[in-house]
């Protein structure tokens, strides 16, 4: 599939180790900047950076939301086990009533067992699980939230259930859903039930893209990248390659204390 989708930059404001205040200021600089979104991350321990504390993303994300007007906000993404379906709903369509429908929900499977991200789930004792079964309860997430948004009062799955559910979701509200991957199955989940997808980037990355350009179901159907952003480039990256590559979006991390300045610079060049 050829893409006629300009490439645009998002920023992914880290929460490790940054205070509320340093995030909503490098949020309205980001869009003073010109950039297109921002995106924060769903882990409730700094630990797993090795810093003192994280925040909790949807929280984070309306206050941003509260002090910008253009910017798409959503997580990258947030992790299937953390919440609950019903709360997760709860929480995305309070975010997307405060940003007035800015939002998109990035959703993940979760870290695999003896991984560093998988010990957030080990201190709240959740069960950890291979990634078949995590894919599974990936797809079965997304179609109970599907169910919910179209006023369903009854699910029953393998891994998650609710009865009588009623008054959740306020009306109009969109529900977009891009899924988190780093490999070829999570690509096909993303295909089949959502609108777009994230790759990590990483040894394969190009490899996944085209099979995801290859894939995707419509031109409406998203592809973005996941990199760290590089305050020492003058675009923060390789813009040309992603581009060549067929990435409609790239959503770059960057860490507390935020270079503001350097964000900005990087920001108006990109959007001159």
């Amino acid at each position: 599939m050829t893409r006629s989708h300009p490439l645009v930059t998002d920023l992914v404001l880290s929460p490790f180790g940054a205070s509320s205040n340093e995030l909503l200021d490098a949020a309205k600089c980001v869009e003073d900047s010109g950039f297109n979104g921002i995106w924060t991350l769903d882990h409730f321990s700094g630990a797993v950076a090795g810093k003192s504390w994280s925040h909790e993303p949807f929280t984070i994300l309306g206050s941003i939301a509260a002090v910008t007007e253009k910017v798409r906000v959503g997580t990258l993404v947030a992790n299937m086990m953390n919440r609950h379906p019903v709360h997760l709903a709860s929480a995305f369509s309070s975010l997307q009533g405060i940003s007035n429908a800015r939002a998109t929900l990035g959703l993940g499977s979760g870290a695999p067992p003896n991984t560093l991200f998988a010990s957030e789930q080990t201190m709240i004792n959740r069960q950890l699980h291979k990634d078949i079964t995590r894919r599974k309860r990936l797809i079965e997430t997304i179609q109970a939230l599907r169910c919910i948004w179209d006023g369903g009062k009854d699910f029953e799955g393998e891994f998650t259930s609710f009865s009588n559910l009623t008054a959740i979701i306020p009306p109009g509200l969109p529900l977009p859903i891009v899924v988190g991957a780093n490999g070829f199955e999570m690509i096909k989940i993303a295909v089949e039930y959502a609108e777009g997808v994230n790759i990590r980037v990483g040894p394969s990355i190009e490899k996944l893209v085209r099979e995801a350009s290859i894939l995707a179901p419509n031109d409406g159907f998203e592809i973005s990248i996941h990199e760290n952003f590089d305050l020492n480039h003058p675009y923060g990256g390789d813009v040309d390659s992603w581009m060549e590559l067929g990435v409609h979006r790239r959503a770059c991390m960057v860490s507390a204390p935020f270079d503001l300045q350097t964000i900005s610079d990087i920001g108006l060049r990109l959007n001159r």
